[in-house]
């Protein structure tokens, strides 16, 4: 009895085999191969896939009348949306407009448009007994792909104003960190349908370096290591993440390229020829940023490894601040070259280094509230910091350091000393300070100044912006 049971149960089980995966629409797999491609970067190939089916259903007279008409719509707007990524990427659209159409802006509000027509008609043709299996795809495609065009509409105003930010002299980042934090919270549940999953992916990835590179910005400023640092990681992780799309990159350059480029204090990979400007770009922001944290936390930094790996370390950064400043020192006979940093009503200051959030300390006042990150060579001239703190305090010269990018002279009879100050960070200043008397327009001096204060600044970095491909 017990075998006649088992022998049916085992006849049963066998009966019931798993039902095969329903195969996958060649609409389907077109629109998979599309918005991938698109991820890529690869905007030609993705333009000629879908030109290449619109022909097809053309010519083709096997389809539903309704579904081949909405069908090759549909094609068109995705021919648009290839060719707008292409110039979203290229960044072209920031460059002055004053005889030229605002064309990436137009053409994305166009595909909105067109979007949201054929979804409307592709939506009123479920009413039918019969209505064509892809007319409910292109419903769905459509809503989330209006997302996603919208958001894109959103960063270009984004990009427009870090461009314009970020070539003033002082700019304040932290307005910026709030507005791409907020189209990250907006869009963060949007556009998910699963055929747009690769465009989905490289738009978080694009917004989530930008937010922690200009967070790592805003960081640096007010003198935090640790957060700058973890921001730093972020968004070096997520430009290594989104590299791996490009297709320049072979299998095996890719895995040699994660397994050496895992430091913050390396660059991209070298082989970018089909990376986009914009991608570009963003590795550019990401190595400024790198090699200002090398400076801004040299002392800390410093005290963690050897001086001869230190200085190696410093030397594979975009700009090794360091040996410029010391070499100008040494040069120019400068008796101190120093950052200072105003900590005046800053309730984060805690001083060099990591220190922990329980750790209570009292606010900084008069001379302490005015401490060197760095000074070049050995310690901050003691004996200087009143006056200068005085130059950095008086009303005129305060208002020159503050809002604009003008190199401020002082020179004292008393002590028969020249002090240089420019200011490259909202609460950074640069000092020179030399033990005779210098003359205003030294160039040597000022260009020097310039130099140091505008990649600081980054001003160079984004007035790069300005120019697109």
């Amino acid at each position: 009895m017990a075998e006649a049971l088992n022998a049916n149960q085992g006849s049963q089980q066998g009966s019931h085999s798993p039902s095969p995966v329903p195969p996958v629409s060649r609409e389907r797999a077109l629109l998979e191969s599309f918005f991938h491609a698109l991820s890529q970067f690869a905007f030609e190939k993705a333009k000629d896939q879908v030109e290449k089916e619109r022909d097809i259903k053309r010519n083709s007279s096997a389809y539903n009348n309704l579904s081949s008409a909405l069908w090759q719509n549909f094609m068109n707007i995705l021919t648009h949306l290839a060719g707008a990524e292409k110039i979203y990427f290229s960044l072209s659209f920031i460059t002055k407009k004053i005889f030229r159409k605002d064309f990436a802006r137009d053409n994305y509000r166009v595909l909105v448009s067109e979007l949201k027509k054929t979804e409307e008609t592709a939506q009123s043709s479920h009413s039918r007994a019969s209505p064509p299996v892809e007319c409910s795809l292109l419903t769905e495609v459509c809503r989330h792909l209006s997302q996603f065009v919208q958001a894109r509409l959103e960063l270009i105003d984004f990009y427009e104003s870090l461009a314009s930010v970020g070539v003033l002299p002082n700019s304040n980042y932290a307005d910026l960190v709030s507005i791409i934090e907020e189209i990250i919270e907006k869009h963060q549940k949007g556009f998910h349908h699963p055929i747009l999953d690769p465009l989905k992916s490289s738009f978080s990835l694009e917004v989530d370096v930008l937010h922690h590179a200009l967070q790592a910005q805003c960081d640096m400023t007010e003198w935090k290591f640790l957060p700058s640092l973890l921001h730093l990681n972020e968004s070096h992780s997520k430009l290594l993440t989104w590299g791996q799309l490009l297709p320049a990159l072979s299998s095996k350059e890719l895995s040699v390229s994660l397994s050496t480029k895992k430091s913050i204090f390396s660059s991209a990979p070298k082989k970018q020829a089909e990376a986009p400007f914009l991608y570009l770009w963003l590795n550019k922001l990401q190595a400024s940023l790198v090699s200002k944290f090398t400076l801004y936390f040299f002392t800390i930094l410093s005290a963690q490894t050897s001086q001869a790996e230190m200085k190696t370390l410093t030397a594979r950064a975009t700009t090794d601040y360091i040996a410029k400043i010391t070499a100008f020192q040494r040069r120019s006979d400068a008796l101190n070259i120093s950052i200072l940093f105003d900590a005046q009503t800053l309730d984060s200051y805690r001083g060099h280094g990591y220190h922990f959030p329980q750790d209570k300390m009292d606010q900084p006042a008069g001379v302490g509230a005015f401490p060197a990150i760095v000074s070049i060579p050995g310690e901050r001239p003691v004996e200087h910091w009143p006056n200068i703190i005085s130059i950095i305090m008086d009303k005129n010269h305060g208002h020159d350091l503050t809002y604009t990018d003008k190199i401020v002279y002082f020179f004292d009879n008393r002590v028969q000393s020249t002090y240089f100050l420019t200011r490259i960070d909202y609460r950074m200043t640069l000092i020179i300070t030399f033990c005779t008397k210098k003359a205003e327009k030294d160039s040597y001096i000022t260009t020097f100044m310039n130099d140091i204060a505008c990649h600081l600044r980054n001003t160079k970095i984004f007035s790069v912006l300005k120019q697109g491909t």
